[in-house]
């Protein structure tokens, strides 16, 4: 739900954003855009395009390129091909104190020594702005980010959520254009995360600036986003709204990245409608991605799709039987884990009035519609049917 500008200071609704904001509509563009660091190629001709006042994160694993993408937006980093425009101008070659751009850092990079107040203000005295402005535009930051009663605290007298808030301050009270946040939230609690994630997509309503936000937590950017940006070894695999990344995935890495994801290993057959492996034969009503009849394919359905029973489906929905491993509350819903045959693990999230009475070791049935059934060719099938424990073991072995 969007807030209403009413609530905003003033000078901060949307007719006071019009001379600040409007200097420059915030709109960002990334065309063919590369950066090398000597032989590895950290981000490979990306294009991205983000719309004034859109919410877009970068997601993906540790080296998928956003953080460096993030760097180049800032100035930190120069890219060697293509061209960055912000706000619709060029800025290769312009250093980050001349970009009406801000950052946000994880560490939060607070002055130690300063109060509350002194550090939202360092950049409005850096900029030798009136004192009577600097100060009404400090308290109006603080305000927004509701942290005007610790003004006068230090940041070692604060909790990690307050700095955070401070932190947010002091890159807004500039009004830039543009806001880039590199895993702001990554240090804090899961409870005052998952508060904070709603304050700063409400924030980001209120004030009407381009948000770009970079995190390797999916639940984050599904929560918070207008658009994600799913990256994977330097290039974009999708760029879309959040439903459309979860339900319409254009790969099997953002099929396994974005949530929970059942992969199975097979043949395609029927023009990539049907995938068969030991003993199952799985259909799709969906559009495959990259399958080839006769080659390897991943069949892939969501936990919550997966219906788990003691008794064989009669209806002809997909299904495969196992032994059930075990059964775990998760709050609102129940997860079933079942073994196939093959040792291979089915997950299954039911909410708990849907959920059956199961008991753990007996034979059950997993099924699910042919319309959850996503079907993809097998190119990155190492990589979302990894073993991270085995990775992690190999890594410290070699």
């Amino acid at each position: 739900m969007r807030a209403s500008s009413a609530t905003l200071p003033p000078d901060m609704s949307a007719e006071g954003r019009a001379g600040s904001v409007g200097a420059g509509d915030g709109s960002v563009e990334l065309v063919g855009v590369t950066k090398r660091f000597g032989t590895v190629t950290a981000v490979d001709a990306i294009d991205i395009r983000v719309r004034p006042g859109e919410f877009l994160s970068l997601l993906g694993p540790s080296g998928c390129g956003k953080t460096t993408t993030l760097r180049m937006l800032a100035g930190f980093e120069d890219p060697d091909e293509g061209e960055i425009r912000i706000s619709g101008r060029a800025v290769q070659g312009v250093p980050p104190h001349r970009r009406d751009v801000n950052t946000v850092f994880q560490n939060y990079a607070l002055f130690p020594h300063m109060s509350v107040s002194e550090n939202v203000a360092y950049g409005l005295r850096q900029m030798k702005t009136d004192k009577t402005e600097i100060g009404r535009r400090v308290g109006e930051a603080l305000e927004m980010v509701k942290m005007s009663r610790l003004a006068n605290r230090k940041p070692r007298e604060m909790s990690g959520g307050q700095q955070q808030r401070v932190a947010l301050a002091r890159a807004l009270v500039n009004r830039p254009s543009l806001l880039l946040l590199d895993e702001p939230l990554g240090a804090l609690d899961r409870k005052l995360r998952e508060e904070m994630q709603i304050e700063l997509k409400l924030l980001q309503s209120q004030v009407g600036i381009t948000f770009i936000f970079v995190t390797h937590d999916q639940d984050e950017a599904l929560s918070m986003s207008d658009r994600i940006a799913v990256m994977l070894d330097g290039r974009v695999e999708q760029l879309a709204d959040p439903d459309t990344v979860y339900d319409h995935p254009r790969s099997a890495f953002v099929a396994g990245f974005i949530g929970k994801q059942n992969f199975f290993e097979g043949t395609s057959r029927d023009r990539g409608s049907v995938v068969e492996g030991d003993g199952w034969t799985f259909r799709s009503s969906l559009e495959p991605i990259g399958a080839v009849d006769g080659r390897a394919a991943l069949a892939a359905v969501r936990p919550e799709a997966v219906r788990v029973s003691a008794q064989q489906p009669s209806d002809g929905r997909n299904a495969i039987s196992g032994d059930l491993a075990s059964s775990s509350h998760l709050g609102d819903v129940i997860q079933f884990v079942v073994l196939t045959p093959d040792r291979k693990e089915v997950i299954a999230r039911l909410p708990r009035p849907d959920a059956p009475h199961l008991d753990v070791g007996g034979r059950v049935w997993c099924s699910w519609e042919a319309d959850h059934t996503h079907v993809f060719g097998a190119e990155q099938v190492e990589i979302v049917l990894a073993d991270p424990a085995r990775d992690e073991a190999a890594a410290i072995a070699g």
